[in-house]
C-alpha cells in the first residue's frame, strides 16, 4: 500500500491537528454548509490523529517538534541577520578592491548559499555557516576586522554553525518513525491525510473571497509553518493510488 502524501509524517499528522483547530473557530459555518460536519465529526478526526500521533511518535512528539522548529528558527533568524551585516560590512570596507570583495564573498560562501538561506532555506543557511566557519581562520579574520567587520558578529557566526546543525538533525529525526510502514499504519494515516483535505477543500470554497481565513485551509502552507518543505509552494500533491 502505497502514502497518499509526500510530507514526511509528523509534520502531516500536526498540520492536520492545525486544519481541526482552524474548523472549530469557523465550525458554525462549516457545519451550515456541511451539516454531516455537526458534533462529534470534528472531536472524532482530532481522536484520531492524536491516537496515531501517540501509538506511533509518543503522546510528546508535537510539543517536541514544536520547541526543536522554534529553535531552529530562532537561530536561523539570528544567524541571517549577523550574515547580511558582515556582507554589507565586507562589501562596504573593500569597496576600493573590488577583486579582493568578491573573492571574501566567494570564500566565505556568501555566492553559494546567500540567496537561498537568505529567504530561510535550513539547508543552505547550514552549508553557509559551515563554508563560513571553515574559510574564516585567524588570517581572513584580521583582514575583515582591519576593513571595519564587526568583531562581535564573526564571532557569533562561528557558533551558529554547530548548533543549528545539530538543531535541524534532532528536527529531521522527530519526523520520522520506523514503525510507520504497515499497511495497517498507512492505511490510517491516508484516512487521516485525506480528511484534512476534505476540510481544507470545502475551507478554501467557503472562504475564497476572505484570503485571511483562506490561508488557514492551505495544507502545505500549515506543513511549511513547521519549517518542513513543501512538494510545491502553493498546493498539495497527492501521489496516485
Amino acid at each position: 500500500m502505497k502514502r497518499d502524501f509526500r510530507y514526511k509524517t509528523l509534520p502531516m499528522l500536526i498540520a492536520a491537528l492545525t486544519v481541526a483547530d482552524h474548523f472549530e473557530q469557523e465550525k458554525e459555518t462549516f457545519v451550515n454548509e456541511m451539516p454531516a460536519w455537526s458534533d462529534p465529526f470534528i472531536a472524532d478526526f482530532r481522536a484520531t490523529v492524536e491516537l496515531i500521533l501517540t501509538e506511533y511518535f509518543g503522546s510528546s512528539s508535537r510539543e517536541e517538534l514544536q520547541e526543536q522548529t522554534n529553535l531552529v528558527n530562532e537561530l536561523t533568524e539570528k544567524a541571517k541577520d549577523d550574515l547580511e551585516m558582515v556582507k554589507t560590512q565586507i562589501e562596504r570596507g573593500f569597496r576600493n578592491d573590488l577583486k579582493e570583495q568578491q573573492s571574501i564573498i566567494q570564500q566565505l560562501g556568501f555566492r553559494a548559499y546567500w540567496s537561498k538561506a537568505s529567504r530561510n532555506n535550513q539547508s543552505e543557511m547550514i552549508g553557509l555557516l559551515l563554508t563560513f566557519s571553515s574559510h574564516l581562520d585567524e588570517a581572513m579574520r584580521t583582514k575583515l576586522e582591519q576593513h571595519q567587520v564587526n568583531p562581535g558578529r564573526l564571532t557569533n557566526i562561528m557558533g551558529y554553525a554547530d548548533t543549528l546543525n545539530q538543531a535541524n538533525i534532532t528536527q529531521e529525526s522527530l519526523k520520522g518513525s520506523s514503525k510507520l510502514d504497515t499497511k495497517e499504519s498507512i492505511s490510517a494515516l491516508n484516512d487521516a491525510y485525506a480528511q484534512a483535505m476534505d476540510i481544507c477543500a470545502i475551507g478554501k470554497s467557503l472562504f475564497k473571497h476572505e484570503p485571511v481565513k483562506r490561508e488557514l485551509f492551505v495544507f502545505s502552507k500549515l506543513v511549511k509553518s513547521q519549517g518542513t518543505p513543501s512538494p510545491r509552494d502553493n498546493e498539495e500533491v497527492v501521489a496516485p493510488s
